[in-house]
């Protein structure tokens, strides 16, 4: 097959998941003999190609350019829609940073009946074009997520990456097609299994238990909210990830947790390996994760993990991690000192580790995202000669 793989334009600004699942699904294609292109665009001519498949549908403009440009070539279509409940996490990532604003610059006191309302799910969120409950329900412009939920409808295959993710696309994109095959994340144990935690620990001098979570520093994240839960233990906290496009979101951060907060903006695989291995637990509190890549890869270095009650990261990982509730730093301090206290030699920790070698694979990812295409091709053909 000749396949061209599409993520937005902007995508090589930001990174992620849908990023590295383009490659690692490009490489393994390739490596099968498939005839195989990787861009980032909006606009593109995908003549000569058997098939576009297309990475990420929340940025909607973009989506848009991208599926006109398909359709202008009668060319057929599978999308990784890369999806969570975006009303429902706009409303807890843009309400908490007005929150922990407030709570750094007045104390706990001032900000308490607030972070009450947004545990409790009572919290109005005024956003630019309107305000926001935790519904999703409110008067702000969901225009986008209408124009997603249409432009769905004329996609030929769907590849979410969890049963989660596609349940969540029907009930919130009310996507109702049956040609679809469900593609978890993997992740390469030659980076990460076992790594050596040695390196990290005496390039930044961690010689002391540490929490670390990896990943952009952005509302989305709740890096912010983390440090509002650990503020009164004696834990550092690694944060390690870009935080240039929301430079006042790692301010916040800073201002909270002071000097035993360390933001690292990159680390090379190799030693971002070394640092999971070196943590004492992997947290990701975050309000919108279709896995939490991460996670997996911190797994595979014996690290025990905490992840979010409000994504898809419960079927990646089940009852072999701890979970905190993103609106709850309460909940969110708890389930990081159990997991710490439980230690890498946990049940859960070698349990999840077990559990990522087994079933989370890129070599698994492709072999669903092939019986796609085939059928996604096999019924236009059938189509076009009927």
């Amino acid at each position: 097959m000749r396949i061209l793989l599409v993520n937005h334009g902007t995508a090589g600004d930001w990174g992620g998941g849908d990023g590295v699942q383009m490659r690692e699904t490009g490489k393994r294609l390739m490596q099968r003999g498939h005839s195989v292109e990787l861009i980032n665009a909006d606009r593109f001519n995908p003549a000569g190609f058997d098939l576009v498949h297309i990475f990420n549908c929340r940025v909607h403009q973009s989506f848009e350019q991208q599926l006109l440009s398909c359709h202008q070539a009668q060319m057929p279509v599978v999308v990784s829609p890369i999806w969570v409940s975006i009303a429902r996490a706009l409303w807890g990532s843009r309400g908490s940073v007005g929150l922990l604003e407030k709570a750094a610059e007045e104390g706990a006191g001032a900000a308490q009946p607030l972070l009450d309302q947004l545990r409790e799910r009572r919290l109005t969120v005024m956003l630019p074009n309107g305000h926001i409950q935790a519904s999703g329900d409110g008067s702000w412009d969901q225009s986008g997520l209408r124009l997603v939920a249409h432009l769905l409808k004329g996609v030929d295959g769907l590849l979410p990456n969890s049963w989660l993710e596609l349940q969540a696309v029907r009930s919130d994109l009310h996507w109702d097609g049956d040609c679809f095959e469900v593609a978890h994340y993997g992740v390469d144990p030659k980076l990460f299994l076992d790594a050596d935690p040695s390196p990290f620990r005496e390039r930044f001098g961690l010689t002391q238990p540490f929490v670390l979570q990896a990943g952009r520093i952005e509302p989305a994240k709740n890096q912010a909210m983390l440090c509002w839960a650990l503020r009164e233990t004696n834990l550092p906290i690694v944060l390690i990830g870009n935080g240039d496009h929301w430079p006042s979101y790692r301010e916040l951060c800073q201002r909270i947790y002071g000097e035993r907060l360390l933001v690292i903006d990159h680390l090379p695989q190799e030693q971002l390996a070394s640092a999971y291995a070196a943590a004492a637990v992997h947290v990701l509190p975050s309000w919108m994760e279709t896995c939490g890549l991460v996670s997996l890869e911190a797994a595979l270095a014996g690290t025990p993990l905490v992840g979010s009650t409000f994504g898809h990261e419960l079927e990646y990982l089940g009852k072999d991690a701890w979970y905190g509730d993103p609106a709850d730093p309460t909940s969110i301090k708890r389930a990081v000192l159990e997991a710490i206290k439980a230690g890498p030699q946990s049940r859960q920790a070698l349990s999840m580790k077990r559990k990522v070698l087994e079933k989370f694979n890129w070599e698994k990812t492709v072999d669903a995202s092939e019986r796609l295409y085939r059928r996604v091709l096999q019924k236009r053909s059938a189509s076009e000669n009927a």
